[in-house]
């Protein structure tokens, strides 16, 4: 009985220092893009508004937002041409989907291989960038993002929205950001991730 009662408590005792893990892990990415954005030699945010930054926004950790999904390769896929948020376009083509659900929900999204003949070295680039309900509330109303590359893809992968983020559109101008195609519209909320950066 006392070694049944340990095997429960050493278990439970992993998974609290797992869950801690995973904590840490996303707080550092956190804490990386705060550094990034918070240095004048590294922001893409005018010098004036860097010297009064205080942190970017984000939703509270959650893990039910990091979910299990299936992939499916597109075969003969053509290259679209996505808008941007400002006037330029990019040139994208459908990978592959990833089916999961989500606060019991059926949801599909689309990843998209970069395209760009000048951009050799983003070949292997996929983004995903998608909307959810908190776009215009809570989100960035133009969607956010995360990214893979072609060697993270496998029969079954991880989709992790805490680390979603914002495109640069979303804090300043200047930038021409994919905006999310249609079919990547969750109707569910994903709260998780950043947040917008101001009203």
């Amino acid at each position: 009985m006392q070694k049944s009662l340990l095997s429960v408590f050493l278990v439970l005792l992993a998974n609290l220092f797992s869950a801690q893990t995973y904590v840490d892990q996303v707080m550092h990415y956190r804490e990386e893009m705060n550094r990034e954005f918070g240095d004048t030699a590294t922001s893409i945010l005018p010098d004036s508004v860097v010297i009064d930054f205080h942190g970017l926004n984000f939703f509270d950790i959650d893990p039910q937002y990091r979910v299990v999904a299936k992939f499916k390769k597109l075969k003969n896929a053509k290259t679209v041409v996505m808008k941007t948020s400002g006037t330029k376009t990019r040139s994208y083509k459908p990978y592959g989907t990833l089916a999961f659900k989500l606060h019991g929900k059926k949801c599909k999204l689309t990843l998209y291989q970069m395209m760009e003949p000048s951009r050799p070295d983003l070949a292997n680039y996929l983004l995903l960038a998608f909307t959810d309900l908190t776009n215009g509330f809570e989100s960035y109303g133009g969607g956010r993002y995360l990214d893979y590359t072609t060697a993270d893809v496998k029969d079954t992968m991880i989709i992790d929205f805490n680390y979603c983020y914002n495109p640069y559109c979303a804090y300043t101008d200047g930038y021409n950001c994919v905006i999310p195609p249609a079919e990547n519209a969750l109707k569910v909320e994903v709260k998780a991730g950043a947040k917008k950066w101001h009203d």
